[in-house]
Parts: structure tokens; C-alpha cells; sequence
């Protein structure tokens, strides 16, 4: 039975996951699974399947197509009548919500998309315990005692102090100290792989509404992909209109400031914080900036060019670039001059005119597997 009931469990999994996949662009497009908060597991709506067939009213309380008339007569539906504005009437649809590990969830965006697997570079070594304590040690947590080896100690230490027991005799059996001994794991230095991800936006007035939330939708996905290639995840989030600011990630997406724009104060405010805490030979760095492509008059050539050149782009695994817009998919004069001025195969640029674009965003950005 529980072979079976496992077996069944398998093919419900492979079906969930079959209809996540269909489902996948729609999933990112409508944005019903960004956002949720806490934990390694998400919850997916799925469209429920269900074998189409014929239900019949046994009272015959009417209907379409119950009542009085002949046959081949039409329907005719008068809004006076009828109640046109009412409250609706009837079934409708309805999806069913499934739990899934983030981490499959990854693996299907990957399979998908067919993005490659990251290859980390540089590992900082950790202290981490051994799990599976090869030693033993005198003292240690009650978990960890060697319970049937405390026994034994004791049972035999009883035997050789106490006579010999006469028949039907019992012996209670009480370790003592010297009895216990406790499973123990030797501290090691393990390589682990760090990332950082850095979130850039565009906080000028049109950058708010819409665009705002396919840049949220976009860095999620992007997000998750990250964390199921790296056990250690940093976020920084930067938000600039002609300055800029180092923001907590509910204000990212949140505040929309107005004023000019003047990109290089972000990529100069992103390499700082490169220099003072993520260490490029420890550290994985991913950088992302979102913009509709208008900066101030020669800002991109004399500043934005040269700060990426000779600056970022040496230090970074990738930097992305996406230009944001709505409807509008020709390429703004930011875009241009970054692609026309700068050759490094880790800086990528897309367009995104709307959500329709975010999956093939995430894969012009994640494709290489930098």
C-alpha cells in the first residue's frame, strides 16, 4: 500500500509539474506567485482538469432550454426582463492552489528557459561541523548520547563490582558518568560560494506604475534562479533619479521620487559598495539596472561608459542592463551607447516593452551562465 500510495504521489508531482511548465508564462506574466513571503516553499495555482460531462436537474426547475416552446425556436434574452446588472448566476472557475519547493520551481524556469548551470568562481572557506561524527568525546548534548554504548559501560562495570547473582535475580542497570560517551563531529573548512545581487532602478516619475512592476516581477524570478546556484545570497537595492541611494527592498519598489536622471550615480554608488564589502575574489556579484534609457545629456558616454569599462565590469560576474518600456521596443540612447562604446561579454541588455518580455528577459540575462 504505501508503495503505491507513494508511486501515486510521483505521478501528481509529475503532473503539477507538467502544468507549471505549460503554464509558465502565464505564471510569470500575471505575477500571481511573486512576492510571497517566508520559507523554501511556494504556492502555485494551477487550472484544475476536470473530465467534461452532463449533469441533469432531477426537480426540472428550469434552465436553459427547459420550458415552454418549440423545437428549432431561438432564444431570445430581453436585458429588462432578465435582470441585466444583477448578481451573476452559476458556477465559475476556480484554481486550485499546490505547494512546491522553491527549488523545483527553479529547475523548471531553468528547464525551460534552458539556462545553463552556473559555474561559481572563487569559494571562501567556512568552518562547518561533520555530520557524520566520526569521533566520540566525554561530554556533548543529551541528543547525541550513545545511549546502548552507555548501557554496556554500565551494565559491565555493575557485573564486575557486584557478586555473583543468584538465580531469578534481577540487576538494575544506572550509567554513571565515566558510562556516557557522546557522538562528535570535527570542525572542517569547507569551500562555500557567496553571491551578492545588486538591484538597480530608475526611481524618476515614469518609472512608477507599470514598469515598476514588471521590474518587481523580473528581479523574483531572477532572484530565485540565483539562490538555487549559491548557498550564501546577499541583496542590495539602489535607487537613484539624479542621485542615488542605498534603499531597503519594500522602498525599492515602493517610492517613486520624480526629479531628472543621471544613471551614473547609481554605477558610481554600486561600485563602492563593491569596494567596501564584496570582496570580488570571495564574492559572486550580479548587478542589475532597470531604466527606460533617458539620462541627462552626455552622461552615458563621459560617466556610465568608462565607470562600467574600467570599473564594474572587471569585478562583476554580469551586469545587466534592461531597458524598460511600455509598448515602445526601440532601443533608447542609454542602450545604444552602452552596446555601440563597450565590448565584454558580461555586460547583456534587453528590451522590455511589457510583461509578455520578461521571460525572454531572464533568459537574454541569465543565459550564459556566468
Amino acid at each position: 500500500m504505501a508503495k503505491r500510495i507513494l508511486k501515486d504521489l510521483e505521478r501528481f508531482k509529475k503532473i503539477v509539474r507538467g502544468e507549471i511548465r505549460k503554464n509558465l508564462k502565464e505564471l510569470i506574466e500575471t505575477g500571481s506567485i511573486v512576492g510571497q513571503k517566508g520559507g523554501d516553499i511556494v504556492k502555485v495555482p494551477i487550472k484544475a482538469i476536470r473530465i467534461p460531462q452532463f449533469r441533469y436537474d432531477p426537480h426540472e426547475q428550469g434552465g436553459i432550454g427547459v420550458g415552454e416552446g418549440e423545437i428549432g425556436e431561438p432564444i431570445r434574452f430581453d436585458p429588462q426582463q432578465d435582470g441585466l446588472g444583477q448578481a451573476g448566476y452559476g458556477p465559475g472557475p476556480h484554481f486550485r492552489e499546490v505547494e512546491i519547493e522553491v527549488r523545483e520551481l527553479a529547475e523548471i524556469l531553468g528547464e525551460e528557459l534552458e539556462l545553463p548551470r552556473i559555474q561559481p568562481k572563487g569559494h571562501r572557506h567556512v568552518l562547518s561541523g561533520d555530520e557524520e561524527y566520526e569521533d566520540v568525546s566525554t561530554v556533548g548534548p543529551q541528543a547525541l548520547l550513545m545511549k546502548r554504548r552507555a548501557f554496556r559501560k554500565g551494565l559491565l562495570r555493575q557485573l564486575l563490582m557486584s557478586p555473583p547473582l543468584a538465580q531469578g535475580e534481577t540487576i538494575i542497570v544506572t550509567p554513571i558518568k565515566e558510562d556516557m560517551r557522546y557522538l562528535y563531529g570535527q570542525p572542517s573548512e569547507k569551500p562555500e560560494a557567496n553571491c551578492v545581487i545588486i538591484f538597480m532602478r530608475d526611481a524618476s516619475g515614469s518609472m512608477s506604475g507599470e514598469k515598476t512592476e514588471i521590474i518587481r516581477q523580473e528581479n523574483w524570478w531572477i532572484d530565485l534562479w540565483l539562490r538555487t546556484n549559491y548557498s550564501n545570497v546577499e541583496r542590495v537595492y539602489i535607487l537613484h533619479d539624479y542621485e542615488a541611494q542605498e534603499v531597503s527592498e519594500e522602498d525599492f519598489y515602493s517610492l517613486s521620487t520624480g526629479g531628472g536622471t543621471r544613471i551614473s550615480s547609481a554605477y558610481e554608488l554600486c561600485n563602492r559598495i563593491i569596494d567596501r564589502r564584496y570582496n570580488p575574489d570571495q564574492w559572486n556579484i550580479y548587478a542589475f539596472h532597470f531604466s527606460d534609457g533617458e539620462n541627462w545629456i552626455g552622461d552615458t558616454e563621459n560617466a556610465c561608459v568608462p565607470l562600467l569599462r574600467d570599473a564594474l565590469l572587471p569585478k562583476v560576474n554580469l551586469f545587466c542592463y534592461g531597458q524598460v518600456t511600455l509598448g515602445r521596443r526601440s532601443p533608447g540612447l542609454h542602450l545604444i551607447k552602452l552596446k555601440e562604446r563597450i565590448e565584454d561579454d558580461r555586460l547583456v541588455t534587453s528590451i522590455i516593452s511589457d510583461r509578455e518580455d520578461i521571460l525572454r528577459s531572464i533568459k537574454d540575462f541569465l543565459g550564459k551562465g556566468r
